[in-house]
């Protein structure tokens, strides 16, 4: 509807044997004239559904009739509207071959429907679905284009939010898999670094820092990993306790290269913050997430402010919405941007629900915070704060009672000749692994299958722990065979390993100890000495 259509050329009365789309009119005044005497046009006036009128008789095929919803939608008064071509509510980011569709159906006198990016007066966007039917008189004549219009932005940005879904499930479970392989490579080199660092001479300087840069490098993949597979959504997630500053402070890198150089990040840490049990690569995504929401506050430059601090929730004035009465870790992001608007400030957290423009957003950044901190017992406050913009606080409560293992002397992580289960598929890990144990001290019997341990466990069961890799081949993991273990021997000490997961297996894994691929040899003769002495420290 953005130019003049030709001359009318030939009665359009039928079309290959069927009526026009739209009635014939007897009475072929202008609706602006005829609203106020026709019912037709009343009921067009009070519809909440954006309609307009043009004439194609006229130069440019202005807009002669407009009702209030099409003001209301688009921002303009009526006199802003009236004798103006359609195309006012173009813009840059407008689809135009959308248009070259409207276009040709005015051209050729034919219904078009289209979905098109049109701008309001205050020049934000919003998708329109339009559809354009011509209007001909009792002789044939074209008289009108009518156009009804409707706001579909909300259900647009639903659409891309799926199709990014999809994309990022698509992506994710190449990642996942390409994180599993690398996590057993990088298990061998940093397998053998630790062996070799053994066995160096503390005098061969040249050796040990030719070790050491082996080891940091395939630590930095190791990192890596962890990062791809969360990102996967194939990381294990497993709450520990751990404090929030240093988390935070670990995490400083990504998050001076997430905000960009425009933004400066201030720390403001509580000394002596209480320790609190989270998933640490949750918290991380989380803290990302508020992060990046205060940075596209601020448009790219300005302030941004991390805080930590101890605080009590009472019974009578909660600290935010549905938190408990109790002792709480409060971590806030807060910017010096505009702040949220006051009508929209309860909706924030709501699925789907983005103040940025269209296809600049999906609105599932705050609501993912929300879910995991209301998972981890907590709760999350959004607030406007007066003279510097907007925070979002999450609150996660204090752990008591649970504290960390300390940690063994080398000494104390040696073996003494038990006798301990291996069961690892993978021939390179299986003789890493082997040879790690075999130097603590223990004599060690590897399986490629679980269905081969438990036929070996038909027969010898003299074993004093069972260490076993999840995910194997032969249709039955790790998970299966530390269920039958427990099932047959309930006190033999079970330890699993991985370098990738999925829920499923998370969920059935939980009851068992873990250590994630790739462990280091110190981690896993701690995790095995604590596993054999027992809770009384007894062998």
């Amino acid at each position: 509807m953005s130019v003049a259509p030709s001359p009318p050329e030939k009665d359009l009365t039928t079309t290959h044997g069927r009526m026009p789309p739209a009635p014939l009119l007897s009475d072929p005044a202008t609706p602006t004239k005829a609203s106020s005497h026709n019912i037709f046009f009343a009921a067009v006036e009070t519809t909440r559904m954006p309609m307009i009128v043009t004439d194609p008789n006229q130069p440019d095929n202005p807009i002669v009739f407009c009702n209030n919803a099409f003001s209301r939608m688009t921002g303009y008064n009526l006199d802003e509207i009236i004798g103006r071509n359609c195309r006012f509510l173009q813009g840059p980011e407008t689809n135009y071959d959308a248009i070259d569709q409207v276009r040709e159906a005015v051209r050729t006198r034919e219904e078009v429907a289209v979905e098109v990016l049109n701008y309001r007066k205050n020049g934000s966007t919003f998708w329109n679905a339009l559809f354009v039917s011509p209007v001909f008189g009792e002789d044939g004549q074209l008289l009108y284009f009518f156009g009804s219009q409707l706001d579909i932005s909300r259900r647009k940005e639903a659409e891309e939010a799926l199709h990014q879904a999809q994309k990022m499930e698509a992506v994710g479970k190449l990642t996942g898999g390409i994180a599993h392989d690398f996590n057993n490579l990088l298990q061998v080199v940093l397998g053998y670094v630790d062996m070799l660092e053994a066995r160096i001479d503390a005098s061969d300087r040249a050796s040990r820092r030719a070790v050491e840069a082996i080891g940091m490098a395939a630590n930095r993949g190791a990192t890596l990993t962890q990062q791809l597979l969360a990102f996967a959504r194939k990381q294990e997630l497993r709450d520990r306790l751990l404090n929030l500053n240093t988390l935070i402070t670990d995490f400083g890198t990504i998050v001076e290269r997430s905000v960009g150089d425009g933004v400066r990040v201030r720390r403001v840490f509580q000394d002596e913050l209480w320790n609190c049990r989270v998933d640490p690569v949750q918290a991380e995504m989380a803290l990302l997430n508020l992060l990046s929401n205060a940075r596209d506050a601020v448009e790219g430059k300005g302030d941004v402010v991390i805080e930590t601090d101890n605080v009590v929730s009472p019974a009578d004035h909660p600290l935010a919405p549905g938190l408990e009465p109790g002792e709480y870790v409060r971590v806030a992001v807060t910017d010096d941007g505009k702040g949220f608007d006051v009508a929209q400030i309860d909706r924030v957290f709501d699925p789907f629900f983005s103040t940025k423009d269209v296809g600049k957003g999906t609105g599932l950044g705050l609501s993912m915070v929300y879910g995991f901190v209301r998972q981890s017992g907590g709760a999350v406050l959004a607030e406007n704060v007066e003279g510097k913009g907007a925070r979002v606080a999450m609150f996660f409560p204090r752990a008591r009672g649970m504290v960390e293992p300390e940690k063994l002397q080398a000494s104390q992580t040696r073996g003494h000749g038990e006798r301990i289960l291996m069961v690892e598929d993978q021939e390179e890990i299986a003789q890493l692994g082997r040879a790690i144990l075999e130097d603590l001290g223990y004599d060690v019997v590897q399986c490629p299958s679980a269905s081969k341990a438990i036929d070996l466990l038909d027969t010898d069961s003299d074993f004093r722990l069972i260490f076993t890799d999840i995910v194997m081949p032969g249709g039955i993991n790790g998970v299966e065979l530390a269920k039958e273990v427990r099932r047959r021997f309930p006190a033999m000490p079970i330890l699993l390993t991985t370098g990738y997961s999925d829920r499923a297996l998370d969920a059935e894994s939980s009851s068992f100890d873990l250590v994630r691929k790739p462990y280091r040899r110190a981690e896993l003769a701690q995790r095995i000495r604590t596993l054999l002495e027992g809770p009384n420290g007894v062998v």
